[in-house]
């Protein structure tokens, strides 16, 4: 037989078509031999007697059925074919011719039967018949030479026992050693190699193995010399009925053998299929665990652990994260850090696995790998606190297979770390959270490990694309095409976006987070290019856009839809979810084109304590339409995030009144206080000031007095707009208190504030407020400035100072009024009708307002003046 050298190298170099030029001549020679053997052994076969041709006959129908099985004897590794007994029984019954025709006729039916390389079937059998040839006329020399035995075959001829048991010796020996040697020969010379050394890698001595070859030939030979040639008429039937039950019993076994295999690989199919789903929640891919398995195995498999080792390696590389199961969605899905509360809690699944895994009995340590791979080297680790060699070994693997893959994942708390960084982490950690010497097996066999699992279709970047893949395609009720992993991950993350949402909503009051944080939930859930979100307006007809993420930020921003018009106007109308409608739809009645071609788009409106409040709609480019899970996915989160936005709005609201005067709708003094902080610190970082103007109406309290509250109320909202107008779009105007009011206004010069300050004072004097009948109401304005930091540091320091100047002017102002009104022209006085200085007296500068047709004055021939600091009049003169 071709043993080692045969098995483990024919295979490969003699298929090979580009065999050495030397090599092949030598197969040449070989074939050519053999087949001159095998005519020689036919033309020998004519001198066989009928007996002897019966026999051949008997034992090549025996050989066919019997030559493909081996024998070991029990209690020992020495095999024995079939095939190498009836040769050597046919070479010492039948003659050299006899063995070879048999070595022939077995090599025949094996290659019929073939399953592998027939030209392998066919190299054999050259070096088989070769070998009998060779091995036949050792015997036979033997016999002939020492023996005196002058016949051809030695049959039934009485021969001493001693000379025969040796020669078949030599002859086995010769047998065995030429089915070595020919091989080696024709291996040498096609590696260029050594014959030698090929030579010694062949031939393994194993006298037990030649002793039971020749007992087993001896057994024969004298079976035949007792009974006769027709021994093997006996011995057919026995044989062929022992080999069609032979050949059921391994049909059986290979059908019981093939259930066994089934329901070993359904259960391992089961069990990977729960442990991926588990670790789905945990939002791993589907890779996690069968490359851990594929590292583990691979450092168990060079570190030559037993059989159960391996097997607990395996499976607990598979089932290591069961435990995960005790731990809420909310901590495995945390994008961020951990608390140590919530750390405590995420030990807990080492424990907890162990616990379920012991209830299932397994036959190797898989309880104890799945328990300790947590435990550092150093003794830091959860949850025994185990130490060095005192961790079991399989854990100390898994622990490093586990930690490794973990790192190359992205995880809800980080992305994926590259190859040489996660090196750099198993390196760091040799000595203190892992076994060192388990760290540079696994390093230093790195490359191979990740070429099985590529090979295998488990890469990360196949995690990736995958998720990726899954994502886009969408999820249909059906699953949409996803693999069950993702749609596990998936559902996983609808909980994790809903505990989110219900925790930040329940303390965020501030509506532009509120919405940007609903806009980014709703993208780990459903897939889109652009989402806006629209509030309905005061006036109730229309919906503002007032976020907006993705593609056409810009353009759809603040953009207003009537409601009614449009695919979201007709959810906001209708009060009802669309979708799978066109996109253009949406953008019929709007007067800018899109970059993107959005090719499906859904709307739903965003209802709170039944009060409609907006509408929220999704434009994909991708997508060929939204399915029933988008829309219910939607409809889920903005059921949440209605009543948050709701909230927000009126906190809003809420905090607008408060900084808000309600008649001029101005930014009332608490609003003044906080602006003041900013553009103080915008001015310290910048090194820059501004200035502060105190304004101050001139005859209010007589619009007051005279026409009643509402018109002076109307008259300070109108006159708030007009002094508004008047400032820039970053001033800052505020109703103080009263008819007063402060400017903020950064970013000027002195120049130009009293420039400003004419301004208001023209408008404001300008201004008439008709009140019906040929009435009018018409007051002025006095304004002081001050500036930061020059006049003041705080607020208060600074509108002292404003008000001191304000007051400077209404008292030069009300000086040149009363020296215009209470001293006539010198030309009308005598000095005996001059007035008296009596006549000059408070009581006299009270002048009550006189209600005068507008109509009859211009605004030259008006003037407002104050004659105290609490009596303001208006007047008309003549």
């Amino acid at each position: 037989m071709c043993s080692q050298i045969t098995e483990k190298n024919t295979l490969k170099n003699f298929n090979s078509s580009d065999n050495s030029p030397s090599a092949k001549i030598f197969l040449w020679l070989m074939l050519s031999a053999s087949f001159l053997i095998l005519g020689a052994a036919i033309y020998g076969s004519f001198s066989f007697s009928a007996a002897q041709l019966v026999a051949l006959s008997v034992t090549l129908v025996i050989a066919a059925l019997v030559s493909q099985h081996q024998f070991t004897i029990p209690r020992t590794k020495i095999t024995l074919t079939a095939r190498e007994l009836i040769i050597f029984w046919g070479t010492i019954w039948l003659g050299t011719a006899g063995g070879v025709l048999l070595a022939a006729g077995i090599a025949a039916a094996q290659y019929k039967i073939a399953r592998n390389d027939k030209r392998e079937q066919l190299f054999g059998a050259t070096v088989s018949v070769i070998a009998a040839f060779v091995a036949g006329n050792v015997f036979y020399s033997i016999l002939q030479n020492f023996a005196g035995f002058g016949e051809t075959s030695v049959g039934g001829n009485a021969l001493a026992i001693g000379w025969l048991m040796a020669a078949a010796a030599v002859m086995v020996f010769a047998y065995y050693t030429f089915t070595e040697f020919l091989p080696a020969i024709f291996f040498g010379l096609e590696t260029n190699s050594s014959i030698s050394d090929f030579w010694k890698e062949a031939i393994v001595p194993s006298p037990g193995k030649y002793a039971v070859g020749v007992v087993a030939a001896f057994i024969f030979h004298f079976a035949f010399l007792q009974f006769g040639l027709y021994f093997g008429l006996v011995l057919l039937p026995l044989t062929v009925f022992g080999h069609f039950a032979y050949r059921l019993h391994l049909a059986r076994f290979a059908q019981k053998t093939k259930e066994i295999t089934e329901a070993s690989r359904v259960h391992l199919a089961t069990v990977e299929a729960l442990a991926t789903a588990i670790d789905a929640r945990d939002q791993v891919g589907i890779g996690h665990v069968r490359r851990t398995q594929i590292y583990a195995v691979g450092i168990g498999e060079l570190l030559k652990l037993s059989a159960d080792e391996l097997e607990a390696v395996n499976t607990g590389a598979l089932l290591h994260d069961v435990g995960k199961l005790a731990v809420p969605d909310h901590i495995l899905n945390k994008p961020g850090r951990l608390t140590p509360a919530e750390m405590e809690k995420t030990k807990i699944h080492a424990s907890v696995g162990a616990s379920i895994l012991e209830k299932i009995n397994f036959p190797y340590p898989v309880v104890p790998t799945v328990k300790h791979h947590h435990e550092w080297w150093d003794g830091s680790g959860y949850p025994d606190n185990l130490k060095g060699e005192n961790i079991p070994l399989t854990a100390r693997i898994l622990g490093v297979a586990d930690a490794y893959d973990t790192l190359r994942g992205a995880r809800p708390y980080r992305p994926a770390l590259a190859r040489d960084e996660a090196r750099r982490f198993l390196s760091s950690g040799a000595g203190t959270q892992f076994d060192p010497k388990i760290v540079d097996v696994f390093l230093r066999n790195l490359s191979k490990f990740e070429a099985k699992v590529e090979a295998q279709g488990f890469s990360y970047v196949f995690d990736r694309e995958s998720a990726a893949e899954n994502y886009n395609n969408g999820s249909g009720d059906d699953g949409g095409g996803q693999s069950y992993v993702e749609q596990i991950k998936r559902a996983n993350r609808e909980v994790f976006t809903l505990y989110e949402l219900a925790r930040v909503f329940s303390s965020s009051l501030n509506l532009h987070e509120t919405v940007s944080l609903f806009v980014e939930k709703i993208g780990e859930l459903v897939p889109f290019d652009t989402c806006a979100v629209y509030l309905t307006e005061e006036t109730g007809d229309s919906a503002k856009a007032v976020y907006v993420q993705g593609a056409n930020k810009s353009a759809l921003k603040n953009k207003r839809v009537k409601i009614g018009e449009g695919a979201t106007g007709y959810a906001l109308k209708m009060r009802k979810a669309v979708h799978n409608i066109e996109p253009g739809l949406d953008f019929d009645f709007s007067s800018f084109d899109l970059d993107e071609g959005y090719t499906a788009m859904a709307s739903l409106p965003l209802i709170a304590d039944e009060k409609l409040i907006g509408a929220v709609s999704l434009y994909s480019c991708d997508l060929e339409n939204y399915e029933e899970e988008h829309m219910r996915l939607l409809e889920t989160v903005s059921r949440i995030a209605s009543d948050a936005i709701f909230v927000a709005l009126q906190h809003a609201e809420s905090e607008s009144r408060a900084l808000t005067d309600p008649m001029t709708n101005l930014p009332n003094a608490r609003s003044l206080q906080l602006q003041f902080e900013k553009e103080t610190a915008r001015a310290s970082r910048n090194g820059a000031n501004f200035h502060l103007l105190m304004l101050d109406l001139d005859g209010f309290k007589a619009v007051n007095d005279t026409f009643g509250h509402k018109t002076g109320d109307k008259l300070l909202k109108e006159l708030a707009r007009v002094m508004t107008d008047q400032l820039r779009d970053y001033d800052f105007l505020a109703r103080y208190a009263g008819d007063e009011f402060v400017a903020i206004v950064p970013e000027t010069d002195r120049e130009s504030i009293s420039e400003l300050s004419r301004r208001i004072e023209k408008a404001v004097n300008e201004f008439v407020l008709p009140l019906g009948e040929g009435e009018c109401a018409r007051v002025g304005v006095s304004i002081g400035a001050a500036c930061y930091p020059n006049d003041g540091e705080t607020l208060d320091q600074i509108i002292i100072r404003a008000d001191k100047g304000m007051y400077e002017v209404k008292a030069q102002r009300k000086q040149t009024h009363l020296n215009e009104r209470l001293s006539p022209p010198l030309a009308q006085f005598t000095p005996e009708t001059a007035p008296s200085d009596d006549f000059v007296s408070e009581e006299n500068t009270i002048i009550e307002p006189e209600v005068l047709p507008c109509d009859d004055f211009s605004p030259e021939e008006c003037s407002i003046v104050e004659l105290d600091e609490s009596h303001i009049i208006s007047s008309a003169i003549n």
